[in-house]
């Protein structure tokens, strides 16, 4: 992760993506960033945790937490690959996340794998070797169990998680749209930019339209 630029508590690499300086990364020779993702204070991402490696450098096959292009990680999120024992070893597994996956404050996440255009909410546990297909919504305080697999377009609350929707299927379209614009408007906070010069310089659709989402994701009744 080169550094290219610092914006007061962030740090930008030069794929642009943002890292707290409050955040903790740890192991970060084993951790991929795919560009325009942002870390925010009190995140805790485990690159440390990793499987013994020959290789001598960091490639996709052996980083221990692959994160994809525009996610977003909350305050307090925690990042962790999955572990089991064998042959009485301790074995850590690669965790890999897709592309505009965004995940809520305090979460703890421990899966093998969470798929694209992806929203986890607040407070929830996504379990040790959980696998989360593409576009998928889980709702705040959900427990997804250790190895449970979540169907694509699924939208799962509870503990343990259930599935309780399904999503549209313009739904990739509109987490696409939404990790661009909350890209964008963290970039904002961080410069002299406004929302309106933002808004002017990225999007074409009116403000008030553009950035109030969460209205975009209807699902089928």
């Amino acid at each position: 992760m080169s550094r290219r630029q610092t914006r007061g508590e962030y740090i930008e690499t030069e794929s642009g993506n943002r890292i707290s300086r409050k955040a903790v990364i740890l192991g970060s020779q084993h951790i991929l960033l795919g560009g325009r993702s942002t870390i925010l204070p009190e995140c805790v991402v485990r690159g440390d945790l990793h499987r013994p490696s020959s290789a001598s450098s960091t490639s996709t096959a052996a980083a221990s937490v692959n994160i994809g292009r525009y996610s977003f990680l909350e305050k307090g999120v925690v990042i962790k690959p999955p572990f089991k024992f064998y042959k009485g070893s301790l074995v850590y597994y690669p965790l890999k996340m897709g592309n505009f996956v965004s995940i809520g404050a305090n979460s703890v996440i421990e899966a093998a794998t969470i798929g694209s255009y992806v929203k986890i909410g607040s407070n929830c546990v996504v379990g040790k070797f959980a696998i989360i297909k593409d576009c998928v919504l889980v709702l705040d305080g959900t427990v997804i169990p250790s190895t449970a697999c979540i169907p694509p377009f699924a939208v799962v609350a509870g503990n343990p998680a259930i599935v309780v929707d399904e999503l549209a299927e313009s739904s990739a379209e509109v987490f696409e749209r939404r990790a661009r614009q909350i890209h964008a408007l963290h970039g904002a906070t961080l410069t002299s930019m406004t929302i309106a010069e933002v808004k002017q310089s990225v999007f074409d659709d009116d403000v008030d339209e553009e950035f109030d989402l969460m209205h975009d994701f209807t699902v089928n009744s």
